[in-house]
């Protein structure tokens, strides 16, 4: 039977969770908690539990779409952001009834991940019962990404800097100069995402490039600290201590080209190798030539996956 949201067991959630996904995307109850109900846009209509005798058998959790946050491409894409189950007919069962729901809402498509605080950019590569699963329900895939993690324990970055160019962390001054560079250059989720964490982990964990007195670049940066975990960050149990994340990052189309990418990447990377960290993850790229410059190596794979409605 279906049990109210409201009351959701997350230990026995997660529970589910860490038994029916491999060992390497392993959660706490916590982080389930914080990447469904407490997010802003988690759809309590379409999102489901399924109990039989005392013990969750399967939950799909449902996002709605971010628009109400930031900008979206499909203001009417919903997206399917985390999916458990030991009886694959009884989640058989709940995908259907929210594929009916969505369409019914006018919907245009249902995605695997990629929500707003997501878990998954995609289905995991490493995971074909999963995406089994999906294909059974009509998702299609289209494309792939991937993170990449590389030990920081021998990293090390001195690379000369352009004349006036210089990597810092955030001050608390500079919050209102960050935000009009994420306006103007990345406004969209990228301009959402930071600024949020800026409130949520304080200015620290973001490193910003000046070029002269302005900002033209920036790179968000994670640690154990960090209490508001996002985007590959919610890897951490399999990162291990003294974890570390880098991602989003990007130049203005001003310096985009000058090298000074690759300046801003290296900097941050230091900042967290100062800090103590030391496996670290890049997330949802496909940037791998980039990134191997640098060490990283590709860690994990996903597929875009989604289900056309209506």
């Amino acid at each position: 039977m279906r049990i109210p949201l409201a009351s959701a067991p997350f230990s026995d959630l997660a529970t589910l969770w860490n038994q029916f996904y491999p060992d390497r995307y392993r959660v706490t109850p916590e982080l389930l908690k914080l990447k469904s109900v407490d997010c802003p846009v988690f759809d309590w209509g379409a999102s489901s539990i399924y109990e039989r005798d005392g013990r969750v058998i399967g939950f799909a959790f449902i996002k709605r779409p971010s628009s109400s946050l930031y900008r979206v491409g499909d203001i009417d894409q919903y997206h399917l952001s985390a999916v458990a189950y030991s009886e694959p007919g009884v989640c058989g069962d709940l995908i259907s009834d929210v594929r009916q729901l969505l369409t019914d809402r006018g919907a245009s498509r249902l995605v695997f991940g990629q929500d707003n605080n997501h878990f998954f950019p995609g289905c995991p590569k490493d995971f074909p019962k999963l995406k089994e699963f999906l294909e059974i329900e009509g998702f299609t895939d289209h494309g792939t990404q991937v993170d990449m993690e590389r030990d920081l324990s021998d990293f090390s970055y001195s690379a000369s800097a352009i004349p006036g160019d210089r990597v810092e962390v955030l001050s608390k001054g500079a919050i209102m100069e960050l935000e009009g560079f994420l306006q103007r250059e990345f406004p969209g989720r990228w301009h959402h995402d930071t600024l949020l964490k800026v409130r949520q982990d304080g200015p620290e964990c973001v490193a910003v490039l000046y070029c002269g007195q302005r900002i033209e670049g920036f790179a968000l940066i994670q640690d154990s600290s960090n209490r508001y975990p996002i985007g590959g960050a919610v890897w951490q149990e399999d990162l291990g201590p003294n974890w570390g994340s880098l991602g989003p990052i990007g130049v203005s189309k001003a310096v985009r080209g000058s090298g000074r990418g690759g300046f801003l990447l290296g900097s941050a990377l230091q900042i967290l190798k100062d800090r103590g960290c030391r496996q670290t993850i890049i997330d949802w790229t496909t940037l791998t030539e980039f990134y191997g410059k640098f060490g990283f190596e590709v860690s994990r794979s996903y597929e875009s996956m989604s289900l056309k409605l209506g």
